[in-house]
């Protein structure tokens, strides 16, 4: 949906195309990084829009971490970082969101070094301590890099943080792009501590830069939303799937809505009635 639309709109977009949620979104665009900051009339108004509209705000993507790494070398990045997951929690709790996709990102477009694990390690430690303290997850996406492209990286990210506190967020086009994952057997892996699933198309990416993780229409990538669908419901998984898109003010995002709700329900249909 486009920025432009107020988030009441939004609200009732989501109502109207039959989703039981909206996830907000926290990223680095200052509109949407300033959300964190909204003060507790803003967030009343919101919660009694959602009340009175019988719709409800989910969850929170924080994808803010591109630009504040919890692994950068940079002290301060990295204090900004805890700072704005830290914020993103307490607005969970305003808004009754219940849960938060955390970027899998140690650092963005920067050298990865076992410092820049042992940074993230260290701070995601701290951030879910905090988490834990207010009773809101997080989750780790499966990312457009390597440090959490696969559900197998998050794993052995979170035997080191052990925490109730702390699941996955599965991408199924970024697990599926990168062509050395094997999506069935990662989600396999991973089932027990999947939270949400990133419903997305996505083109396999070669380490010659072809390929993409994002902006592919649904049934003109790579992923097999079959196949993947066809695990899930195998392993029982019965959480939401949320339909992630890039909006663009051509007076088309309705249409665009519909088509990928139907998209989708054609696989809930299937695999999940």
């Amino acid at each position: 949906m486009p920025k432009s639309l107020p988030l009441e709109q939004k609200l009732l977009l989501t109502k109207k195309y039959d989703f039981d949620y909206m996830q907000l979104s926290i990223d680095e665009d200052p509109d949407r990084l300033s959300r964190l900051d909204w003060d507790r009339n803003t967030r009343k108004s919101i919660v009694d829009f959602m009340f009175a509209e019988d719709i409800r705000i989910g969850s929170l993507c924080v994808s803010a971490n591109r630009k504040y790494p919890l692994g950068s070398p940079d002290k301060d990045t990295r204090e900004s970082g805890i700072s704005l997951i830290k914020k993103a929690i307490d607005l969970a709790v305003s808004l009754g969101a219940r849960n938060i996709l955390t970027s899998g990102y140690d650092v963005f477009e920067q050298p990865k070094t076992v410092s820049s694990r042992e940074y993230y390690i260290e701070n995601i430690q701290r951030c879910v301590d905090y988490a834990a303290s207010k009773e809101v997850p997080l989750s780790i996406e499966t990312m457009d890099d390597s440090f959490a492209g696969s559900i197998s990286n998050i794993l052995n990210i979170e035997r080191n943080v052990p925490s109730p506190w702390l699941q996955i967020f599965a991408d199924l086009g970024n697990l599926s792009a990168w062509t050395e994952n094997k999506a069935g057997e990662e989600i396999e892996k991973g089932i027990h501590r999947i939270t949400e699933i990133h419903f997305k198309d996505a083109k396999y990416v070669s380490r010659d830069g072809k390929g993409s993780f994002r902006n592919v229409p649904y049934g003109e990538g790579d992923v097999d939303f079959d196949g993947c669908m066809k695990v899930l419901n195998r392993l029982n998984y019965r959480g939401p799937f949320v339909i992630e898109m890039w909006a663009t003010d051509d007076g088309k995002y309705e249409n665009n809505i519909k088509v990928a709700r139907d998209f989708l329900g054609q696989y809930v249909a299937k695999y999940f009635k």
